[in-house]
């Protein structure tokens, strides 16, 4: 039986390439995407590799009724949906410093990294329950230090990562059967950062790689921010890259 997953801001970056890996598994990709021009566009690509368990379906996290809309397409199309990928997020201006932030500014961000995360949960907990499924959100660590402090974004996160505790430990206690986690992919090169480089930066390929490895994860993670950012793997390739242009 073939697998369902949802995954959002999936037309490009992380999402895309999370799509592109596990269609190539063989599971059967539900692409959120919040402009169906380019996501008309991502299917184009896909299709060039043979990838035909491809679905677009709309979904913009800051429009809630697009959330409950696609909800109910699944509910009556795709019932058996087993994972859902919370990937679409915004990180807002990450230079700023905080009080040059202006209330609006914030409002923006936690309307789309909490409020379109919390009723992605919402809406699609009913569905997942008959399947035993799970729902998994990418996010960052917010633990502030001197090399990454963005404020808007440390912030909406830090409230995601603690709604993705709180919501777990209830599912715990009153024995709901799906999984909410958050996974931590570390730094991935992308559009959203303007692809930002570096050693300790992960190519898209690389996140995508990770978020599709958490989607097959067989382990139980209810209620966790587990990270899987790979520091000393990442460290490892960095020094031999130094010395592989020397070896004879």
């Amino acid at each position: 039986m073939t697998k369902k997953v949802l995954i959002t801001g999936a037309n490009r970056g992380i999402g895309f390439e999370t799509a592109r890996q596990l269609a190539h598994q063989g599971w059967y990709v539900l692409l959120g995407v919040r402009n169906t021009q380019r996501g008309q566009a991502a299917l184009a690509k896909f299709n060039a590799e043979n990838l035909s368990n491809i679905e677009l379906i709309h979904i913009d996290l800051n429009e809630l009724d697009t959330i409950a809309e696609a909800a109910n397409d699944v509910k009556h199309h795709h019932p058996d949906l087993k994972v859902v990928v919370n990937n679409a997020g915004i990180a807002g201006d990450m230079d700023k410093r905080p009080l040059d932030f202006s209330v609006k500014e914030l409002d923006d961000l936690m309307k789309v990294d909490v409020e379109g995360n919390f009723e992605m949960i919402k809406q699609f907990t009913p569905i997942l329950k008959k399947n035993h499924g799970k729902i998994v959100c990418v996010t960052i660590p917010t633990i502030i230090n001197n090399f990454f402090k963005p404020f808007g974004y440390l912030t909406s996160k830090s409230a995601l990562n603690t709604m993705i505790k709180l919501i777990g430990n209830d599912f715990k206690q009153n024995h709901i059967p799906v999984q909410v986690f958050g996974v931590i992919p570390g730094g991935v090169t992308t559009d959203l950062n303007d692809h930002m480089g570096g050693w300790m930066m992960h190519s898209v390929e690389e996140g995508g790689q990770i978020i599709a490895a958490t989607v097959n994860d067989s382990h139980n993670h209810q209620g966790k921010v587990i990270n899987r950012m790979g520091v000393v793997s990442l460290g490892a390739k960095h020094v031999w890259s130094k010395i592989k242009p020397n070896r004879n």
